[in-house]
């Protein structure tokens, strides 16, 4: 997949991406702009739930610049011209923290590798998937024993799931996990990204898992009420 960079900006009402740079004054409903990222992404896909430390568009993306303001994001790419690059898009490794009955959303081993402190603590699941979200529906499916009300088909814990396209590698602590994701090819390079996100996302960023179900802790700050048990899958 090729890559350029690409703008994010959203306001108080609306977010916008694409390749041009964010003009003031010309945003959509005539919003005043809030933040302003700059990423190495595929401008026309979906990134309107982006978020830095977390994987949460189905192309990847790598962040390259901001929060800022508009003209400052021209400015820093004027100064910073980007040649594109090319990224993989199918048998990803993905990094999922599982620490106080709570599941993460999939970190790329670069951003889990820039962590430190309580951030590394739990259980880490090193995971081979096309794109990050079914990786996510997955281990939360596998840590709660949820079964298809129709079927009754559970996702495997290990090695290949027969319910999904996704493989669970392995388990442990971040540095074996991290150590085993470069192993594999991964890149372990710690990749320190800051802590923001589309501020009208609503995709949170960790799910509290239970005996059959899961639900949405009602402290994410992404989100506004816990939802009930899972649909089937």
């Amino acid at each position: 997949m090729n890559r350029e960079a690409a703008f994010i900006t959203w306001t108080d009402t609306t977010v916008t991406w694409g390749r041009q740079a964010p003009i003031p004054g010309r945003l959509a409903n005539g919003g005043k702009a809030v933040s302003v990222v700059v990423l190495s992404a595929v401008p026309n896909r979906d990134l309107g739930d982006y978020d830095a430390l977390y994987e949460t568009t189905s192309q990847p993306c790598d962040y390259l610049w901001g929060p800022g303001t508009p003209d400052d994001a021209a400015e820093w790419l004027r100064q910073h011209p980007q040649p594109g690059d090319q990224a993989e898009t199918t048998d990803r490794l993905f990094l999922l923290r599982y620490h106080d009955n709570r599941l993460y959303l999939p970190q790329k081993p670069a951003v889990a590798a820039s962590l430190a402190g309580p951030a590394t603590d739990g259980t880490w699941y090193l995971l081979r998937a096309d794109t990050p979200i079914p990786a996510f529906h997955h281990q939360r499916c596998a840590l709660s024993r949820y079964s298809d009300p129709q079927s009754g088909a559970r996702h495997d814990p290990s090695g290949e799931c027969r319910t999904c396209p996704t493989e669970t590698i392995s388990s442990g602590s971040l540095p074996d996990m991290l150590t085993r994701a470069a192993q594999l090819g991964g890149d372990i390079t710690p990749r320190p990204v800051p802590d923001v996100c589309v501020s009208m996302s609503r995709t949170p960023r960790c799910n509290r898992i239970h005996d059959g179900y899961w639900d949405i802790p009602p402290d994410d700050p992404n989100t506004v009420a816990p939802s009930g048990p899972p649909p089937a899958s």
